[in-house]
């Protein structure tokens, strides 16, 4: 519209998807009114929810209200984490949580087995069955390592597993690196199409 000889546009956006404009980072380097204690993980400082850690695992539920010298302190050390993957499961995890990607899923699945987070270990599932950032090949090897029997079974079963997809699998680097049980499942259901 024109006022006093001057055009004024007006615009309206609709967003539909965005990437996050603030780092996940930034929810936890400073105390919140969800956090209670100090996770320190390489070096740095991560204020959390022990309550929230402790729902999603039994190992900082042991942690933090167990027998264990953790308990009480405000301030614990994580060892043997990197800290960037750390955030990525406590993107996971947390309420405002962030859709899993690509990148994320192999450490957050390490992660989520070593803490026995058997919620993000369903999440992870969940992801790889129906993700076309891994080929099946990669899809069972990371099944494997992970013991996640629906997947495996889910992917031997699939409709799209035709002859040509497991000679694939046959084929690839992956393959050298299946479990004696997971090569065993796949040349028994290869003979079986």
């Amino acid at each position: 519209f024109v006022v006093n000889d001057k055009s004024t546009v007006e615009y309206r956006i609709n967003i539909i998807s965005s990437e996050r404009g603030e780092p996940i980072v930034n929810h936890f380097t400073l105390p919140n009114r969800r956090s209670d204690v100090i996770m320190k993980i390489g070096g740095k400082k991560l204020h959390v929810s022990k309550e929230l850690l402790a729902v999603h695992s039994p190992v900082f539920e042991a942690m933090f209200f167990g027998n264990y010298a953790e308990n009480g302190k405000e301030e614990v050390e994580v060892k043997d984490v990197v800290y960037e993957e750390f955030l990525d499961l406590l993107s996971v995890i947390y309420p405002d949580s962030e859709e899993i990607k690509g990148r994320t899923v192999l450490h957050i699945l390490k992660l989520a087995d070593r803490f026995q987070m058997k919620d993000v270990m369903e999440q992870m599932k969940k992801h790889l069955t129906q993700s076309k950032e891994f080929n099946a090949a990669k899809k069972l090897l990371i099944a494997d390592q992970y013991r996640l029997d629906s997947v495996r079974v889910r992917l031997l079963h699939s409709v799209s597993m035709l002859r040509t997809r497991y000679r694939n699998i046959f084929l690839s680097p992956e393959y050298d690196n299946f479990s004696k049980d997971m090569k065993s499942a796949i040349c028994d259901r290869f003979v079986k199409i």
